[in-house]
């Protein structure tokens, strides 16, 4: 599932792709589209989520606060340090959609455990 959703970066309204994929089940990607590429971010669901049930979530790199119809994420890297702030609704949406697809504590279910085993040889995954 990919969906565009408004987020304000500095001065800059940007249409960032929110996207979720049953392949990988614990993550969304956020795909902000800045010059000269675009920069990808892989967050935890999970994080998401919390974030807009207790107001805050996460730590270090990634930090996200919602307020009131607000959400701002908060990343860094050592290259720098970025804020996008997100409309609350449209945030949490995204991740109401995420887990309709796959409900909480079902992740593993959908894991394709095959790729890991290749990954992986002689540990067992079953």
């Amino acid at each position: 599932m990919k969906l565009h959703m408004p987020a304000l970066v500095g001065t800059v309204q940007l249409q960032v792709a929110a996207e979720y994929s049953t392949a990988e089940p614990f993550a969304v990607t956020l795909t902000f589209p800045t010059e000269p590429v675009e920069a990808e971010w892989v967050l935890s669901r999970e994080l998401l989520n919390e974030a807009l049930n207790t107001g805050t979530a996460g730590i270090g790199d990634v930090r996200i606060t919602a307020r009131g119809d607000l959400v701002v994420l908060a990343l860094s890297t050592p290259d720098g340090k970025g804020v996008a702030i997100f409309r609350r609704d449209a945030l949490a949406a995204f991740v109401s959609l995420t887990y309709l697809m796959v409900p909480a504590g079902a992740e593993s279910d959908v894991l394709d455990w095959s790729a890991a085993a290749e990954m992986f040889p002689g540990v067992s995954f079953g």
